[in-house]
């Protein structure tokens, strides 16, 4: 999945892989994530999906292939999306 950092002065972006992760101190049935590159802690957010988009996404859609999360410019129209789950062409 691809994800991105969300400190204004950083930049990254990458895969969630990449991202560094450890066990929180005040919950010990949790983990905190970290950016790889300016280190903030629970920074992280899900990137749109679609090829050479880094937004940050802000729309989950169901498709007959898997869940989408796509930004706003990419968003599936809501008719097109519903003719995917009921298998037609949009």
């Amino acid at each position: 999945m691809k994800v991105l950092c969300t400190e204004r002065r950083c930049g990254w972006h990458g895969l969630e892989a990449e991202v560094l992760q450890a066990a929180n101190p005040f919950d010990v049935d949790d983990q905190i994530n970290g950016c790889p590159k300016c280190h903030s802690v629970d920074s992280i957010v899900v990137a749109c999906d679609e090829p050479d988009c880094w937004q940050q996404s802000t729309c989950g859609t169901p498709t007959p292939s898997g869940y989408r999360n796509t930004c706003g410019k990419h968003v599936p129209k809501a008719s097109d999306a519903l003719a995917q789950l009921e298998g037609r062409t949009a």
